[in-house]
């Protein structure tokens, strides 16, 4: 079993970047939401998300097309950031979703066309889409999301299942945060301390 030592959780929760909410606290699960990706492949949220430790959800939740070209920037820098720490792999993968309450359908192309500008050459545009939701408010609610101005960043299992919700600007400390807290929930953490241990121990002498 992989142990994470209690000094290294509250150092993350110290952080400023925002608090770490457990998956109780955010209230539940992602709802399944059915989607074309950018690339205009058919994808299922959350289940067909494929980081076999944790993915990294990278939501915006804006309430107004302002809002939410804001957030879209703010959370590809975010992910930059997070590419340059190196955090990303097979294990962790990031995703990006615009989440909005559902326009009327013939305006749905122009709108994704419009998104997905912004994705191209800096990000897999199979990786990205935008979930159309019967209602924005009511998707938030159920996952125990705060609909404001902020950029969301979620942290969530193979499964899919938040885990941990980020919310903030990009920031020296709170890029230092969520590191903290991907190497922590993907075992990372864990797996370089035991490493520490094991070679501190002092090998046995044979012979003399």
């Amino acid at each position: 079993m992989k142990l994470v030592s209690i000094a290294a959780i509250v150092a993350v929760l110290m952080l400023p970047l925002g608090t770490a909410v457990a998956q109780d606290a955010m209230g539940g699960s992602f709802p399944t939401v059915k989607l074309k990706t950018f690339d205009g492949k058919k994808f299922v949220f959350p289940s067909d998300m494929r980081g076999s430790e944790l993915n990294i959800v990278f939501l915006g939740m804006g309430n107004n097309r302002e809002s939410g070209e804001l957030q879209q920037g703010q959370l590809l820098d975010w992910q930059a950031a997070l590419d340059a720490e190196e955090v990303f792999s097979g294990r962790v993968m990031p995703y990006h979703f615009s989440a909005m309450s559902s326009p009327p359908f013939f305006v749905k192309g122009m709108i994704s066309g419009a998104m997905s500008k912004s994705y191209e050459g800096r990000f897999p545009m199979n990786q990205a889409g935008i979930l159309y939701l019967k209602d924005l408010e009511d998707f938030a609610a159920d996952v125990g999301l705060p609909l404001d101005d902020q950029p969301t960043i979620v942290i969530a299992d193979a499964s899919g299942k938040p885990l941990q919700l980020y919310k903030g600007l990009l920031s020296d400390a709170g890029l230092e945060s969520l590191v903290a807290a991907i190497r922590i929930a993907s075992g990372e953490t864990a797996a370089i301390d035991e490493d520490a241990a094991e070679e501190s121990v002092t090998p046995e002498l044979v012979g003399g």
